[in-house]
């Protein structure tokens, strides 16, 4: 498992489905190894806006 970052190559691996926001949609809703699932506990907004938010911070190269 990669570190705990926002880097783009890390979340391309951690991530199934590759870095998009759909990918972290999915991540979120459902969880995966030590990341639980917020499905039930966020709205859908809210897992877009998380997605969005991930996605433009890698993408700004914040490690």
């Amino acid at each position: 498992m990669p570190d705990k970052t926002l880097e783009k190559a890390a979340l391309e691996q951690y991530l199934a489905g590759g870095r998009n926001e759909k990918a972290v949609m999915t991540q979120v809703t459902n969880g995966k190894n030590a990341m639980p699932a917020f499905g039930g506990r966020l709205s859908e907004d809210d897992i877009a806006n998380v997605a969005s938010y991930v996605i433009a911070t890698s993408e700004a190269g914040w490690d």
